[in-house]
């Protein structure tokens, strides 16, 4: 088991739409106290669940989703120091290059019509 990472920042970043965080998808930049930094997709539910229908998709593999209840930043900080507390193998899994969601699934989608 690696050791406990020590998180100095998170922040939310890209939220679509901003004004709901209740029904969102965004980015979630984490940096660690030894200078690496995480950028983890974040969605909720809902969100993803209507932004899947209406891109028409039958199925989906990719970078991984953090799904939250709500963009909120207690909320995902919870998430994040629950994703750290044995190490950084859940942070390196759903490390995603900066990008948003919505990207992610029209790539997705050209690739996979």
């Amino acid at each position: 088991m690696s050791p406990k990472p020590r998180v100095d920042a998170i922040e939310i970043t890209d939220a679509e739409p901003a004004q709901s965080p209740g029904h969102c998808s965004a980015a979630v930049q984490v940096s660690l106290a030894d200078g690496r930094q995480f950028s983890i997709l974040a969605a909720t539910p809902s969100w993803f669940a209507e932004a899947f229908a209406k891109a028409g998709l039958d199925y989906y593999f990719g970078p991984l989703v953090l799904f939250v209840r709500t963009m909120d930043l207690g909320l995902v900080r919870r998430a994040v120091t629950e994703m750290v507390k044995d190490g950084d193998q859940w942070l390196c899994r759903h490390d995603t290059p900066r990008t948003t969601l919505s990207k992610v699934l029209a790539e997705f989608k050209a690739k996979h019509p």
